[in-house]
């Protein structure tokens, strides 16, 4: 949504709003539901039942290309947000770690109260909120040289100082540009990397996320995905409820921001970098409107912890509404929060490329900062209202980042399955595939820039997704339409875009981004086939019970799981 509202607020809120109710809340529920009948499998799996064992190796291999991609992406902009422009969301994103496992230990091995354990996580990831608001780690400094690190603390420690918290490394580069020091500017380049480049600091932290997903994936649910997860939802209820308290307060006290700054549709036609609104928009927005991600964890995690079926429909179909009503409010911390200062032609939101070509880093800073003028509304300094929203950001960042290492897991060993080879279908054969699946994309040169591709991927994963739970319910009998118009909305919209950017990449020699999108494209319009050819062949071909719903409780899935696992 950050991206988007270049287009214009109406659009962009339209989607979000039509896209959750009927689109990405069915397609989530869909997901959940169709793996709940087939006992916990993945969507990817399911496809064998539903079309066939090549459908299901296809599938398997766009989750496996669309999750790399993904992750690879996602450690790049946590990388960029800590080395940039949040190094005062380092102690509380790593802390958090540390008070997850607490809990999980105090709650499932201890036997704590849950009341209890939830009260003290909540106060210390709070306690680590304030510290890192008040230490902020720039780790940029022990990769320059000696004497741009003298020059950043002779800035820091002026009356007043030139640099303040949370000394980004952004802040920094532009002031040593504005009093000339340039080996200062351009040693801190080099460390932070560029778009085209990877610098020492930043590729130290990428090293680090991986490890950390690889490590995140082995470890046992309870210990530090379910309890970080946990104490994440209480951080975005706060934070919805602020932002929606802040902006409505700003509003009504005419502050300068809580009025929207932009248009409600803006023309880019005269803009050569801007993509056209159709069918961009549809693979731009993507977790506040529709995402073929969400599938993936919904048969992937999801199913693994939910008690009973009937939870399906608030879990499934009202996480997607949250999620809605999240991705409104990133729109208004863009159009009002930021101010009419960065609607304006230098501002931030000037032309496409000012707000879509510093990567996923510069998006998510915009957020926080706009976001952090609505909670200014309510007594809530600045400064504490960005680290705040940036340590949520960098919160469910990482916790994308966990939570798909572990997908992406799962999904490997289901390929070696498929291709019988067994053998290799264990946790840490797979993690070791899955990081180095991420690595490609985080590491690779060029690797930065397929960010780009993320949104059409993972709406044709939508897309396809939506697909499957057609074709289940197809057989079963039951009625197609709530996903059958969503689906073919989502292929036709997707398809189209990479069509596009087909176009786009062979006029521009990017023949890393035209072979991956190639790959991509092929791969699905084949499982298209594949499908199309199963419901030609009509409905029934399933098993009895899966038509009935799931009893298997929570507890004995996790046995199930277990014994997999072993």
């Amino acid at each position: 949504p950050a991206i988007a509202v270049v287009w214009g607020w109406l659009p962009a809120i339209l989607w979000v709003v039509v896209g959750s109710i009927f689109l990405g809340a069915v397609h989530d529920l869909g997901a959940l539901t169709v793996s709940l009948r087939y006992h916990g499998r993945s969507v990817g799996d399911i496809c064998r039942d539903l079309v066939g064992p090549r459908a299901r190796l296809l599938f398997l291999v766009v989750i496996f290309f669309l999750m790399s991609l993904a992750m690879g992406a996602f450690v790049h902009a946590i990388t960029s947000l800590f080395l940039n422009f949040n190094p005062d969301a380092i102690i509380p994103s790593f802390g958090l770690m540390v008070v997850a496992v607490a809990v999980g230990v105090a709650v499932y091995r201890l036997k704590v109260g849950l009341g209890p354990a939830t009260a003290v996580g909540l106060a210390a990831f709070a306690l680590l909120i304030v510290l890192g608001e008040a230490y902020p780690v720039p780790t940029y400094d022990w990769f320059v040289s000696p004497e741009t690190q003298n020059a950043l603390e002779t800035a820091r420690h002026r009356s007043p100082p030139a640099l303040t918290p949370p000394y980004g490394a952004a802040e920094a580069i532009r002031y040593f540009e504005e009093i000339g020091n340039r080996n200062a500017a351009d040693d801190l380049r080099l460390a932070v990397g560029t778009r085209q480049t990877m610098g020492s600091a930043q590729l130290s932290w990428v090293v680090v996320l991986l490890g950390y997903g690889f490590l995140a994936s082995v470890l046992p649910v309870w210990l530090l995905l379910q309890p970080r997860d946990y104490i994440n939802s209480f951080q975005l209820y706060f934070a919805l409820a602020t932002l929606v308290l802040g902006l409505v307060i700003a509003s009504i006290v005419g502050a300068e921001v809580g009025h929207i700054d932009a248009e409600p549709i803006r023309d880019l036609s005269q803009d050569p970098s801007a993509p056209p609104l159709w069918p961009f928009l549809f693979v731009t927005i993507a977790c506040g409107a529709i995402s073929g991600f969400h599938s993936l964890v919904s048969s992937g995690t999801t199913v693994r912890q939910i008690d009973r079926e009937p939870d399906a429909l608030p879990i499934g179909y009202g996480a997607m509404l949250t999620e809605g009503a999240l991705a409104v409010l990133v729109i208004m911390a863009c159009v009002a929060g930021l101010g009419a200062a960065a609607w304006q032609p230098n501002g931030a939101y000037g032309a496409w490329k000012t707000i879509s070509g510093g990567g996923l880093g510069v998006q998510l800073n915009a957020v926080a900062r706009g976001g952090a003028n609505f909670l200014a509304a309510l007594g809530i300094p600045v400064h504490y209202g960005v680290t705040f929203l940036a340590v949520t950001v960098v919160a469910f960042a990482m916790t994308t980042l966990d939570s798909a290492t572990r997908l992406l897991r799962f999904n490997v060993e289901e390929i070696f399955r498929s291709i019988g080879v067994p053998a290799l279908a264990n946790r840490y054969v797979g993690s070791l595939i899955a990081v180095l699946g991420i690595a490609i994309f985080a590491l690779a040169p060029g690797g930065k820039t397929l960010w780009i591709l993320f949104g059409t991927t993972n709406q044709l994963l939508a897309g396809l997704t939506l697909l499957t739970v057609s074709l289940f319910l197809f057989k079963l009998g039951r009625p197609v339409v709530y996903t059958l118009v969503p689906m073919v909305l989502m292929l036709t919209m997707t398809i189209w875009a990479m069509c596009h950017n087909v176009v786009t990449f062979w006029n521009g020699d990017e023949w890393l981004r035209l072979g991956f999108s190639l790959v991509v494209l092929a791969l699905s319009l084949w499982l298209i086939a594949e499908a199309l050819l199963s419901f030609a062949r009509g409905r029934g071909g399933l098993d009895a019970e899966v038509g009935e719903p799931d009893d298997l409780t929570r507890e004995a899935r996790q046995a199930a799981e277990s014994a997999h696992l072993g």
